[in-house]
């Protein structure tokens, strides 16, 4: 029997995301435990870190049980969570050390580059992506802007969920407070604007991507302001993709898998690819919601498929369907 270790964030009680549904259908044929990823730790030249055996009770709402301290001594490693960012750089020192040892999804190189928009933006061939410029000058950003015209988005280069993403223009008055709040009033963060790419009003289309496939992908729509991230209140609804939009998602799963990108989402409003999500993305549950259907089989399988060439030879169990 295989051991996996899913890392994971801590929180009081568990909750429905990937790691449960995954947790679940992999713990009928295989040892799970879930590893607290902000706990890892070098201890007596191996790494370890805070986790507990999945047992069958574990669902949205109980709470978590106690964990104890022990080395991370499985076959496969699944981040999903890369937990406080302030500690992420030594996180991912000890991950590496931990990839020399067994097998981690996604590879370090993802987790580090791809889940950051500067790859993305230097590969336009493989990311097509609007007009992109990044520093840590808040006066350099600024006066792109306003010499180049139009509207802008305003963004981290690692953020996720919409938070701190702003719509600005030359004229806004509040610009310059927009820039340095997201430099810094010493300029020590970087911040990223991206030319408003106007696709994104009639809806960014989500794509999960696993094993080198498409999975499925809806459609999330503005509502509230002109993000597009149902955190922040868009609305959804299930879509097909156009015929170019799947020529390119499917080479481009191909590609991530070459890359060592296992299981990811990724934004298109087409032409353009507006984000990738490399460490948990979002999307089985929305699916599920919006079509009856849990994609989670569909996403492990094509997962463990892809694994094979690698010498894991892992399976699960399907749930009946009721």
């Amino acid at each position: 029997m295989s051991r996996i270790a899913l890392l994971t964030k801590a929180t009081p009680r568990f909750e429905d995301d990937n790691y449960l549904r995954f947790g679940r259908l992999l713990s009928t044929s295989n040892e799970v435990s879930l590893v607290n990823f902000d706990s890892l730790q070098l201890r007596d030249n191996a790494i370890w870190g805070q986790q507990f055996p999945w047992q069958d009770y574990f669902q949205p709402g109980a709470e978590m049980p106690l964990s104890r301290f022990g080395p991370i001594e499985h076959d496969l490693v699944w981040t999903l969570s890369l937990g406080d960012r302030s500690s992420f750089l030594d996180k991912y020192q000890l991950l590496y050390a931990l990839s020399k040892q067994t097998t981690v999804i996604n590879s370090l190189t993802a987790l580090m580059h791809l889940k950051s928009k500067y790859y993305l933006a230097s590969r336009p061939e493989q990311f097509p992506q609007p007009e992109t410029h990044a520093s840590s000058s808040a006066s350099e950003l600024i006066k792109l802007i306003r010499h180049r015209g139009g509207k802008w988005i305003v963004k981290p280069p690692a953020g996720s969920l919409g938070r701190d993403v702003f719509l600005v223009s030359p004229r806004d008055t509040n610009l310059n407070t927009i820039l340095e709040h997201m430099c810094g009033l010493d300029e020590t963060r970087y911040a990223m604007i991206q030319r408003y790419a106007p696709q994104i009003e009639a809806g960014e289309k989500r794509v999960l991507l696993a094993g080198g496939r498409i999975i499925d992908q809806y459609r999330r729509l503005q509502k509230i302001d002109h993000r597009t991230n149902v955190s922040q209140g868009a609305s959804t609804e299930h879509c097909e993709l156009t015929a170019e939009e799947h020529d390119y998602c499917s080479g481009l799963a191909e590609e991530l898998l070459d890359e060592g990108v296992y299981f990811s989402g990724i934004d298109l409003a087409w032409p353009w690819l507006i984000e990738t999500n490399v460490v948990n993305p979002g999307g089985i549950i929305t699916l599920q919601a919006l079509t009856g259907q849990d994609r989670t089989e569909d996403v492990l399988n094509a997962i463990l498929e892809s694994l094979k060439p690698k010498g894991l030879r892992l399976s699960f169990k399907a749930e009946p369907v009721s």
